[in-house]
């Protein structure tokens, strides 16, 4: 009888991060913070690449279990399957060793052997997709499967989508075994003490700082920075108003104008022409100052193969203002632009609402008590999500968004 495993996967990772964290995620998951669209826009895209990768390695055995409580059924699958020479692939494949379990991507026969692949959704591999690999190496080899080598496979910056998506060319696979072997000693020593941290009785005290959002946001930062002064009529922001004025405009422009930008980033070329993670522009938004009715709203969500005809239409709509005023974390080419979220980094503003970040929407929510904003990541996912006729909705969050940007503007600048 296969016991209930104290450790998985995301659990370990969450603890090297922090064992605070590990600790309520396994006793207190009630406290978590509610996931954002962007995270779950992020775990899907992941989901999406993994099934994608599977069409390398077709044909195999899907193991992954309808539900938890299907995990220790699926360990001893997986085992039966190792022995099973009818079985070349398996997806998913689960494993349990001194109570930790680990599901690995994609599992390949090599002769007597077997070749453990696991699916990243990103460009570059992180210190923290090698810690991933080498725990699961170290389950697997405590399961006594033979390896002939472990790979973690991703995103190859450099494929250009012609025609069908070729899956051979979309990844990249980097082998990563002797850097498992070397770790499987840490890996040992770390499985311990995380184990430990699960069997405390209460959790362990752990100072907030950088490793809340290093290498991930955590998910309990609403409940451990709960004591932190927040947002509040008598916390102004602050801001090096020297370094902030010395990036004025100059001249003062008479014509201005506010721009919001909408860019998708698929991870799995959607075109032909484009790369993994392309910048495209999806939808724009730019309100004139001196325009009775200012607006001019352009997308292409309907129709994305006309993202180019975007930026041909923008560039044009530039020529006809003296400045046009932006907030986005993006490089912009065009030299008209003025960049708020540039301008004010550099002014060092701070407001405890930034802790979450310097998006537009934390921005002008601590410029100005009781104002709101949707989050433009949300924009981004719901003009994706809406039916083909209607697109009101992206139309009045990106105008919102400029009354935004024109209100920071005027601010400090008018």
């Amino acid at each position: 009888m296969i016991s209930k495993h104290i450790l998985s996967k995301s659990t370990y990772i969450k603890g090297l991060q922090c064992e605070k964290a590990l600790y309520l995620t396994k006793k207190h998951p009630y406290l978590r913070d509610k996931l954002s669209i962007e995270k779950r826009a992020k775990f899907q895209r992941g989901t999406d690449v993994g099934i994608l990768a599977q069409e390398c390695f077709p044909g195999g055995v899907n193991m992954a279990p309808n539900s938890p409580s299907q995990f220790p059924k699926r360990v001893i699958e997986t085992m039966e399957n190792l022995q099973n020479p009818m079985v070349n692939v398996m997806y998913e494949a689960v494993f349990q060793y001194n109570d930790t379990l680990v599901m690995v991507d994609i599992l390949v026969r090599d002769g007597e052997q077997w070749k453990a692949i696991e699916v990243k959704s990103s460009l570059r591999l992180s210190p923290t997709y090698y810690n991933d690999a080498a725990l699961q190496y170290y389950v697997l080899h405590g399961c006594g499967v033979p390896l002939s080598d472990f790979q973690l496979m991703h995103l190859n910056g450099d494929y250009v989508k012609h025609g069908p998506i070729d899956v051979k060319q979309l990844f990249q696979h980097v082998s990563v075994l002797d850097y498992a072997k070397e770790q499987e000693p840490v890996i040992a020593a770390n499985v311990e003490r995380l184990k430990n941290v699960v069997a405390l009785s209460h959790a362990p005290s752990v100072a907030i700082g950088p490793h809340c959002r290093e290498p991930y946001e955590c998910d309990f930062i609403g409940h451990c920075w709960k004591n932190v002064p927040q947002e509040s009529p008598d916390v102004p922001f602050t801001i090096d108003y020297k370094a902030l004025f010395a990036q004025s405009p100059s001249p003062k422009p008479r014509n201005v104008a506010y721009l919001s930008l909408l860019y998708h980033y698929p991870a799995v070329p959607e075109l032909d022409g484009t790369k993994p993670y392309q910048e495209m522009l999806l939808a724009f938004a730019i309100t004139g100052d001196n325009e009775p009715d200012g607006h001019t709203f352009w997308n292409c969500i309907d129709d994305r193969s006309c993202w180019q005809e975007g930026i041909t239409l923008l560039e044009s709509l530039l020529g006809h203002y003296d400045l046009v005023v932006t907030f986005t974390p993006n490089q912009l080419p065009w030299h008209k632009v003025f960049n708020l979220y540039e301008v004010l980094q550099n002014a060092q503003m701070f407001h405890p609402l930034l802790k979450k970040g310097m998006s537009l929407q934390h921005t002008f929510e601590a410029m100005f008590h009781g104002a709101k904003l949707f989050e433009h990541s949300r924009i981004i996912v719901e003009a994706l999500a809406q039916d083909l006729t209607s697109y009101e909705q992206t139309k009045d969050d990106l105008i919102a968004e400029n009354e935004a940007i024109k209100s920071i503007y005027q601010h400090f600048f008018k």
